[in-house]
């Protein structure tokens, strides 16, 4: 009776609510992988703030979903709208740093596994990730207000989000300038303290990011994009003391983007090139992902976020290019630099290249191999670290009706080999923070995994 009551309910205020159809869009993958030598999958790509630095092709040992639900509420006849947008996220706790699953079945519970120790039972990662609205004009200039994905752009094949505005903010986009559009935000951001309590009633130092872009300036040969971010941490009374002893960096930081995007056949070729100083140097160097969701105001004593003075650099190139009818390419290549005032260690380089090369069959089945290599010369680590990669996939997706390199679902086999530094088998060195450790008689994998989106 109550199932019944419900669903009279909800079909109701369905009809009652708007004649508007509901869009519905998502994303998951999900697979499984075991070791040759015996055991579990290892991956060296957590997909969160490190990306997957060989390439995420047989590198992802998770369960991870995203469901979109938006619904256009007005639509007047001068072509205004008013929208809602909401998302959901969902992963489970796979990786190799102790969060896992300790039962293997991945239960899509929705507690914090980690304070169950990963029980499959109780607990698993979900989180609220877009709830926002939108207002679109007749001209269609957009103001927008919330929690969103914003403003991202990233490289494919290693899950590497290289910009990415997401989280609570204000904007005005697409406003016409008749030489690309302009857009303009505000957002939100937080900073826990961690060096013991600044500030006993206000523990979250707060940043505000201004958030400006200048989007597709025809320059005759491709378009640019133009990224300017901002940030400085907004201190309380007793933040603003801590600063003074090198609890907290206060100073302004910024982080440019230049993007040269040039669009071909059945591909593409984008140029980017990246500098950031202070709270954002850190994510703009190396694979670190996510550069422009946070601010990272860590200084000397917090944490060992020693942010003061940092600087990056950064320039990667990546694209899709398409050889034909049966070949296809995916590739990404970067380099980057740190340097720091403390410390005295000097500059650091992070670099590498991936490619994905890939046969197809018929208009469903091909034939995928991922090549991958990265090398980090950190100042703070005594010896530097490289890993490389190698991964088979045979792939089934519908080629024919989907683009091609871009087609999901997509169904694979595959074998995976790592090789590199192999300095994480009990003898205390270490293997850096980046997770580059390939360890003996754990190199070697095969699985089934699927991706899709739509």
């Amino acid at each position: 009776m109550k199932l019944k009551t419900l669903a009279v309910a909800v079909t109701a205020a369905t009809i009652s609510s708007s004649a508007f159809a509901l869009d519905f869009n998502g994303y998951f993958r999900a697979g499984f992988g075991v070791n040759a030598d015996g055991g579990s999958q290892r991956c060296y790509g957590t997909g969160g703030p490190n990306a997957h630095v060989v390439g995420r092709l047989g590198d992802e040992c998770d369960t991870y979903a995203e469901l979109a639900l938006s619904q256009a509420v007005v639509e007047r006849p001068t072509g205004e709208k008013f929208s809602i947008h909401t998302l959901m996220a969902f992963g489970t706790y796979e990786d190799w740093q102790g969060g896992t699953d300790t039962r293997g079945n991945s239960w899509q519970g929705v507690t914090d596994g980690a304070s169950e120790n990963g029980s499959p039972w109780s607990g698993q990662r979900m989180s609220f990730r877009e709830a926002y609205g939108k207002y679109i004009m007749a001209s269609g200039t957009e103001i927008w207000a919330g929690n969103r994905y914003y403003g991202r752009k990233d490289v494919h094949i290693n899950d590497w989000y290289y910009v990415n505005g997401s989280g609570y903010g204000f904007g005005v986009d697409n406003i016409n300038v008749g030489l690309g559009q302009i857009a303009v935000a505000v957002r939100h951001t937080k900073w826990h303290d961690v060096s013991g309590g600044a500030d006993a009633n206000n523990t979250m130092a707060s940043t505000p990011i201004v958030d400006l872009r200048w989007k597709g300036v025809d320059i005759g040969l491709g378009s640019l994009d133009l990224i300017a971010m901002a940030g400085k941490a907004n201190l309380s009374d007793a933040q603003e003391a801590a600063a003074t002893d090198g609890n907290w960096n206060d100073k302004t930081g910024v982080s440019l983007t230049a993007e040269w995007a040039l669009g071909f056949a059945g591909g593409f070729n984008k140029l980017v090139a990246q500098y950031n100083t202070e709270g954002f140097a850190w994510a703009g160097y190396g694979m670190n992902n996510h550069l422009g969701d946070s601010y990272n105001i860590g200084a000397y004593n917090n944490g060992g976020d020693a942010q003061l003075g940092r600087k990056s650099w950064r320039i990667i190139d990546h694209g899709v290019y398409n050889f034909g009818r049966s070949v296809d390419l995916g590739y990404s290549v970067f380099f980057s630099k740190v340097d720091d005032d403390c410390c005295d260690a000097g500059p650091g380089e992070r670099y590498g290249a991936t490619v994905r090369p890939r046969y197809k069959w018929n208009d469903t089945m091909s034939t995928q191999l991922e090549v991958g290599y990265y090398s980090q010369q950190d100042p703070w680590e005594s010896v530097s670290s490289e890993i490389n990669k190698v991964t088979l996939a045979q792939a089934w997706s519908p080629l024919k009706e989907k683009g091609g390199f871009w087609a999901r679902p997509e169904i694979r086999v595959f074998v995976t080999k790592y090789g590199g530094d192999k300095r994480s088998d009990g003898t205390g060195e270490d293997g850096g923070w980046m997770g580059v450790r390939v360890v003996e008689n754990n190199d070697l994998f095969y699985g089934a995994q699927v991706e899709a989106w739509w």
